[in-house]
């Protein structure tokens, strides 16, 4: 694939059979429609989509805040551009915004056999920090535990 101009948007529900559709293509225990329809609706969630120039959706991210912390609570890419960027852009976006919104820590799950994402996850300066033993079903796996700390958003709390 050539190289290409990625565009991040917030989602609509007018995205959702798109976002069911990479979700089911890159998880074997994907969100339902209505957790996405919910996140879509939530003011705490931050749903991102990742568009091509000619306005596909190639990828997906959903932003939890609450106070002064975050978590990523999904983020995938179509299997068909993995590789080319779309879940470093659509992370480089969340980050932005939690240190454009005062979050000082953001954490995410990710399954212990997923090296791409942990590798992924590191280069953007999230730390392991503890191990969900069993968390993931369909096969069974431990998920690792990251944290990316905003030391600027940190400034000034006890």
């Amino acid at each position: 694939m050539s190289r290409m101009e990625l565009h991040i948007s917030s989602a609509a529900v007018s995205d959702l059979d798109e976002l069911l559709r990479i979700e089911n293509a890159s998880f074997t225990c994907p969100w339902s429609e209505e957790s996405f329809l919910e996140a879509l609706a939530s003011d705490a969630v931050r749903v991102y989509v990742c568009r091509s120039d000619g306005g596909e959706i190639l990828g997906f991210a959903c932003l939890l805040t609450a106070a002064d912390e975050g978590e990523l609570l999904n983020i995938a890419s179509d299997p068909a551009v993995r590789r080319f960027g779309v879940g470093r852009a659509l992370l480089a976006r969340c980050l932005e915004d939690c240190e454009k919104n005062g979050i000082g820590a953001l954490y995410l799950e990710v399954r212990e056999s997923n090296l791409p994402a942990r590798s992924l996850y590191t280069s953007a300066g999230f730390v392991e920090i503890g191990v969900r033993r069993g968390y993931y079903t369909k096969p069974r796996e431990s998920a690792i535990l990251m944290r990316r700390v905003f030391p600027m958003n940190l400034e000034g709390q006890s």
